[in-house]
C-alpha cells in the first residue's frame, strides 16, 4: 500500500468527522488495511463504512 493512498484515506476520514484524527484512529485505519478489509479498489460507500467503523472502534464510550 502506498503512503499516498493512506494519506488520502486519512483526509477522507477527517472530512467525514470534520476534525483531525487522533493517533489511535489513524492506527485503526492502518489495521484495517493490514487485515485486508480496506483496499484501494473498493466501492466508495463500502470504504466509508469500513473507515467509519474503524474510527468508532477506538473512540471511548462507543460500543461496536
Amino acid at each position: 500500500m502506498t503512503k499516498g493512498v493512506m494519506n488520502a484515506w486519512e483526509i477522507e476520514a477527517g472530512k467525514m468527522r470534520r476534525r483531525d484524527l487522533t493517533k489511535e484512529e489513524t492506527a485503526a485505519i492502518g489495521e484495517e488495511m493490514l487485515k485486508g478489509t480496506l483496499v484501494p479498489d473498493m466501492d466508495p460507500r463500502r470504504r466509508k463504512n469500513v473507515i467509519r467503523t474503524a474510527i468508532d472502534s477506538v473512540r471511548p464510550g462507543r460500543k461496536t
